[in-house]
């Protein structure tokens, strides 16, 4: 099943890690935009690198502490657009999703991402709860597997 792979940022090749990195590398706000093209853009087991997204919700001030009703609302409205692309993504091979900070899977299966001891980037709230599994992808770093319809 493919779906969203959501891995430490240093573990891939394109930041001097492992992991080989997918051929095709996109901004996270320029994937919302390609996935809603008609047709869809991207061909059949594509590989396909998302990069940004925990920076993009930095700026824009999603993070546990500093959220407000706007930011939720934002989160709520990127996980919609991609679970409105279900269908297609599960044609493509896993999207590789490299986070820059620390990766945390607390409580209820929440995946975040640490910005702070005291403040975090919930990822969760993207990409839902309970990832379909977890593992090392590197030597000493997790990576979280979400299905392409999102829980």
């Amino acid at each position: 099943m493919s779906g969203y792979l959501i891995i430490p940022r240093q573990a891939l090749k394109l930041y001097n890690g492992p992991v080989p990195t997918a051929p095709e590398q996109i901004a996270f706000l320029d994937f919302l935009r390609e996935i809603e093209q008609d047709p869809f853009p991207f061909a059949r087991r594509a590989q396909i690198c998302v990069t940004g997204l925990d920076e993009l919700l930095m700026a824009l001030g999603c993070t546990n502490k500093r959220a407000t009703a706007k930011e939720l609302a934002l989160m709520q409205d990127y996980k919609r657009r991609l679970k409105h692309a279900a269908v297609e993504i599960g044609n493509l091979a896993d999207i590789q999703i490299p986070i820059t900070y620390p990766l945390i899977l607390g409580g209820e299966n929440r995946l975040s991402a640490l910005n702070t001891p005291q403040d975090q980037v919930p990822l969760w709230r993207i990409f839902g709860h309970n990832p379909t599994s977890r593992g090392e992808v590197a030597p000493k770093l997790v990576g979280y597997h979400y299905g392409e319809n999102l829980s």
